[in-house]
């Protein structure tokens, strides 16, 4: 499968039953996990990509998802993040919250529709926000990090995962291999990161995985492509670096 094609149903519920098996081991009762890469790795519920703003949605705070043993996961989701960033298609058991709409009174009801919790686990992307109203919702719970429980299930790679490594080896080999004969005197760090990052999109990719960096090893100075200084033409006989995925 190529990677814009969405995890197939049957993956996404093995994940969910391995979860189920962690939570019965720590005996954990509930999670709760943000839009994260954990919620998509669960789920397939596709996060944003990563910018320099920060987007404020009424509400904003409750969007994450409920996972109890044995059940599907509840989401909550304000209608803006539903609307715009989901298509208006909605996730299967989805609580979508109003902007007019009392949403930590609607975070309490899927909080309790989760029956006794003694322990739950929150995503280590929870908002603070998001933390404060799950206390006054489950004042007596104990809440611990779910970091670790779902790393532990995302280190076991199944076939479909490895066939996805695989094809995110061979476009960043394709792009490197577009992108270097463009390595002449003349040229700047930061065109070459925007070449590079072009090659990527082209072939497949989302976005990058981190911050692309290209840097020159100059014997005075060094041009780097995060910096002003990535403006700069490279010179001849430097020594260049990329950094990129």
């Amino acid at each position: 499968m190529s990677s814009h094609e969405p995890i197939p149903v049957p993956e996404l519920a093995r994940r969910r039953e391995r979860l189920a098996e962690r939570l019965e081991e720590h005996g954990l009762d509930a999670v709760f996990l943000p839009p994260s890469s954990d919620l998509e790795y669960l789920t397939g519920l596709q996060r944003d990509v990563p910018s320099f703003g920060q987007v404020a949605y009424a509400n904003g705070w409750v969007a994450g998802a409920f996972f109890g043993p044995g059940d599907e996961p509840l989401f909550v989701l304000p209608r803006m993040v539903v609307a715009f960033h989901l298509h208006d298609r909605a996730p299967d058991r989805c609580l979508i919250v109003d902007e007019s709409d009392d949403g930590e009174a609607l975070f309490a009801d899927a909080a309790c529709s989760l029956g006794a919790v003694e322990r739950i686990a929150i995503g280590g992307r929870t908002w603070g926000q998001t933390v404060l109203h799950l206390r006054r919702v489950l004042p007596s719970s104990e809440v611990v990090d779910a970091t670790p429980i779902v790393n532990e299930l995302r280190r076991v790679k199944s076939e479909l995962e490895l066939q996805l490594l695989t094809e995110a080896c061979r476009i960043a080999e394709d792009a490197m291999a577009e992108t270097a004969p463009r390595v002449l005197p003349g040229v700047s760090p930061l065109e070459l990161s925007e070449e590079i990052e072009h090659q990527l999109r082209v072939r497949g990719s989302r976005t990058p995985s981190f911050p692309t960096h290209i840097f020159t090893f100059g014997r005075v100075d060094s041009r780097d492509s995060t910096h002003a200084s990535g403006t700069q033409p490279i010179r001849d006989g430097e020594p260049l670096q990329f950094d990129f995925g």
